[in-house]
């Protein structure tokens, strides 16, 4: 005979069964899609960060498109004609899903200044002819990226020769052929970027018993970008840095045998008739370490 009543054990089972369920169901209910509790997004790349991830286009590559239709038929479309013929474009340059907003954390704003950051860099980094594909009797919109921030960046940059025009509705079998040009770089406009340059300097220390000083030098124009370098040479006479500007960086260090400590005294510097030192707020130099200290200095160029 089957018994009028359950155990205590039984009981307490049934009392627990609902909560149970619940804790089971957890996963289910926080991401019903993965089942697993998703990972805290990443933070969004800087600038500096897609100075240093974007792989520089090739000379006469670069394509650019605007004032399409919202979404995302007509852009794949113009990527894909840009392909085709063995052009590169903004998604390609960086790392794959590096330029992905969705993939990390920040506000609509913030996701907004990264797309312009990352094309920023991209028109930075192209050089020669560059493509923009753009409908007869369109124009680019003056709040687009295209024309607030690349078309910007292209022309200050100095690397760029000029932008041909093609048409997205009706493009010609090879762009190389179009005859619209959109700009032209002006013949008296200098090659790099003008505005805030900067000099990274390895200000090596004097070797015990020797009497030779040596110093090696980079100069970037306004875009980061690699215009000038001295190989590690001989400092104790005033050294020259060469450059794409049109004058020349002279750096001085104080000489062996000299009343100042040729290793603590400061660096001078002189361009275009504008002094200063290594001291300066204009500088940032760090402390030796094995045998060797950096630093970084601005100036107007």
């Amino acid at each position: 005979m089957a018994p009028d009543r359950i155990s205590q054990a039984q009981q307490g089972f049934l009392l627990l069964l609902p909560l149970l369920l619940w804790l089971l169901a957890l996963p289910t209910i926080a991401t019903p899609v993965i089942g697993v509790i998703p990972a805290v997004l990443p933070k969004l790349p800087s600038l500096g960060d897609c100075r240093s991830r974007i792989t520089v286009p090739d000379k006469d590559k670069s394509l650019y498109f605007t004032a399409l239709k919202p979404g995302r038929e007509e852009p794949n479309k113009a990527k894909a004609y840009g392909e085709s013929h063995g052009l590169t474009h903004v998604s390609r340059v960086y790392p794959q899903h590096f330029t992905e907003i969705n993939r990390y954390s920040g506000s609509a704003k913030e996701k907004r200044q990264f797309q312009m950051d990352f094309s920023q860099v991209y028109a930075e980094r192209t050089s020669g002819i560059a493509y923009l594909m753009l409908d007869d009797g369109k124009n680019a919109a003056p709040e687009s990226i295209f024309y607030s921030i690349e078309f910007e960046k292209m022309k200050h940059g100095g690397r760029v020769d000029k932008i041909l025009r093609i048409p997205f509705t009706n493009p010609p079998d090879d762009p190389t052929k179009s005859n619209e040009e959109y700009w032209v770089k002006p013949s008296d406009a200098p090659d790099y970027a003008t505005g805030r340059c900067g000099v990274h300097v390895t200000h090596y220390q004097i070797p015990k018993g020797d009497d030779k000083y040596y110093l090696e030098a980079k100069i970037s124009d306004d875009y980061a970008i690699e215009i000038g370098h001295l190989e590690k040479t001989d400092a104790t006479e005033p050294v020259d840095v060469t450059s794409a500007l049109p004058h020349v960086l002279v750096i001085t260090a104080a000489k062996p045998g000299s009343s100042e400590d040729p290793d603590g005294a400061p660096l001078q510097f002189a361009y275009a008739g504008k002094t200063w030192t290594s001291d300066s707020t204009d500088c940032k130099f760090g402390g030796y370490e094995d045998g060797n200290r950096e630093g970084d200095c601005g100036f107007s160029c």
